[in-house]
């Protein structure tokens, strides 16, 4: 099962990570956790106020459901999530989170790194910190 979007509103981390354990099955032998976070010293700027995530694209949720069909099917996974916040927010808040299961756990490491070097790579999210 693949779960992908964006949101401007804050997520539960633990509420999405529950969920998506009840939908486990006993085929999977790992569950693996990306919770990406804002930190400081920013990149651009080292003491930024806020920081802006804008979508470069209008299909955002297409593209991280796309992400994660293809990390389903070249890992082997049985469930992916992945939640990007988008809008303002500042320093310690969630921006990103990715969660895959499977029956090894090279494959879920694996996957979940891909996953997030991907959404990464891809640029169809900028960040801007505001100083």
């Amino acid at each position: 099962m693949i779960t992908a979007f964006c949101t401007t509103e804050a997520f539960d981390h633990l509420e999405l990570y529950r969920t998506f354990l009840e939908r486990e099955t006993d085929t999977t032998g790992t569950v693996v956790l990306h919770h990406g976070r804002v930190k400081r010293p920013g990149k651009q700027v080292p003491d930024f106020s806020t920081v802006e995530l804008k979508p470069l694209v209008p299909d955002s949720d297409d593209r991280l459901a796309a992400l994660a069909r293809q990390a389903e099917e070249q890992f082997q996974l049985n469930q992916a999530l992945v939640v990007h916040r988008l809008g303002t927010i500042g320093a310690g808040d969630s921006v990103l989170l990715a969660i895959v299961s499977g029956k090894t756990r090279d494959r879920c490491f694996a996957a979940c790194s891909w996953i997030v070097d991907e959404i990464k790579r891809e640029e169809f999210i900028e960040l801007i910190e505001r100083p």
